[in-house]
């Protein structure tokens, strides 16, 4: 009977080990996983860069063709009223006639070329603005997409920290409460370290909400900037309706020593709220911005 149970203890052992190891190569797996992830994430956010940039570098060759085009203009202007002057001060002759038929006509492909451009200027910076609304919204999208993840994983914090409890309550008062005590530092610091990381998220939000309010506020001018501005109310924009600390206000920023299953429950709730309306404003903001290439 000893001896049966030594073994059923080794085999216990042994499957044990092996699933110990089996966790450790899938959380190693795991971790590769994300920093291929955050690599590909990063990639992406370079190329996108790149792209904002050559729009950009688009929009101010087009500004400065239409400024020399503008001053060939001008100049032209000044060489026909020449031309004009001397012929009505009687210097009527045959190559005064020829040379501003020539100033006419060039004249002529000026103004289509200056027309063109400006044409492709305006289509640029609105094609600027456009894509600068997308980033803006998928930045938006993505944040709330680890908000909903983060929430998931705070919940699963949350139900490990209740059944971890509840499976003490059959233990002697004094241990209970220390294996309590203990539980409840462990699930607490877990709860508040992915209540920090997720808050890292704002910095991008930011950076997008800027760039395109300043790109709007640089073409304020044209229809579409006007639309964006209203849709998306830009001069209302407050980062604090995306801060996880606002809402997780049990938490108080990490510096809490014990939360409670009550409490975490408290701010997932707060948190799950906040999401769900951000996650409305967006789907909102997405339907009023359809139609908006047609403009």
């Amino acid at each position: 009977m000893v001896k049966g149970l030594s073994q059923e203890q080794k085999l216990t052992t042994k499957l044990k080990a092996k699933l110990e190891k089996e966790i450790a190569q899938l959380e190693q797996k795991l971790i590769i996983e994300e920093q291929i992830k955050m690599q590909l994430t990063q990639a992406l956010q370079i190329k996108d860069d790149k792209i904002n940039e050559l729009e950009k570098k688009i929009v101010t060759l087009d500004q400065e063709r239409i400024k020399q085009l503008k001053d060939k203009v001008k100049e032209l202007n000044k060489i026909e009223k020449e031309l004009l002057n001397k012929l009505t001060s009687g210097e009527n002759t045959k190559e005064i006639h020829k040379e501003k038929e020539a100033k006419q006509k060039e004249m002529n492909e000026l103004q289509q070329e200056l027309s063109r451009t400006s044409d492709s200027y305006d289509a640029n910076r609105k094609k600027l603005i456009i894509s600068q609304v997308n980033n803006f919204l998928k930045v938006k999208g993505d944040f709330l997409t680890l908000r909903e993840e983060a929430i998931k994983k705070l919940q699963n914090c949350c139900n490990h920290l209740e059944s971890s409890i509840n499976k003490e309550r059959n233990t002697i008062s004094s241990i209970r409460d220390l294996k309590t005590s203990k539980l409840t530092d462990k699930y607490t610091k877990e709860f508040q370290s992915i209540l920090v990381k997720y808050n890292d998220g704002l910095l991008e939000l930011n950076k997008n909400y800027y760039f395109l309010k300043n790109v709007v506020q640089e073409n304020k001018e044209l229809e579409v900037s006007l639309m964006i501005e209203n849709i998306l109310k830009l001069n209302f924009f407050n980062l604090d309706k995306y801060k996880i600390f606002k809402f997780a206000t049990n938490s108080q920023e990490g510096t809490r020593i014990q939360l409670n299953s009550n409490m975490m429950e408290e701010d997932i709730n707060s948190l799950r709220k906040n999401l769900n309306e951000l996650k409305l404003e967006l789907n909102q903001e997405k339907n009023e911005l359809k139609n908006l290439a047609t403009v």
